[in-house]
C-alpha cells in the first residue's frame, strides 16, 4: 500500500488508504489560481479512474513510499509537487503506475 510523509510541527506523519487518522489531518494544495488550501487527506487513486475532479498540485509532501514490504524506501519528493484530486473533501495522490505524478518543481 502506497503511503506519502508530510512535515507538520517539526514531526513527520506517514499517510496511507488504510490508515488514516481519526482526526483529519490536512494537507495543502495549490489550486490552479495559485492559492494555497488545505484540505484532508483521502488517499490514492490511478490516473485511469481521474474523470472530471478537479485537479491541484499538493505541496509540502516530504517523501512516498510505494509499497510497505521491506524492499520499499523513501522516494524524496520534497523539492516537486505532486498531481492531487479533489475529490468529496478530501485530496487524493493520483498514481499512474503505481508512482506519485510530479507536477512542477517547488520553488527553493
Amino acid at each position: 500500500m502506497p503511503a506519502i510523509r508530510y512535515q507538520l510541527n517539526r514531526q513527520y506523519v506517514v499517510l496511507e488508504s488504510n490508515n488514516l487518522p481519526t482526526d483529519p489531518m490536512l494537507i495543502p494544495a495549490f489550486l490552479k489560481d495559485g492559492s494555497l488550501i488545505y484540505y484532508p487527506f483521502g488517499g490514492f487513486m490511478t490516473r485511469q479512474t481521474l474523470n472530471h475532479e478537479q485537479t491541484v498540485h499538493l505541496t509540502d509532501i516530504n517523501g512516498f513510499l510505494s509499497g510497505t514490504n521491506i524492499t520499499s524506501s523513501w522516494r524524496d519528493v520534497s523539492k516537486e509537487t505532486l498531481l492531487g484530486a479533489f475529490i468529496k473533501g478530501a485530496y487524493f495522490v493520483v498514481l499512474n503506475h503505481g508512482q506519485p505524478i510530479i507536477t512542477s518543481k517547488r520553488p527553493h
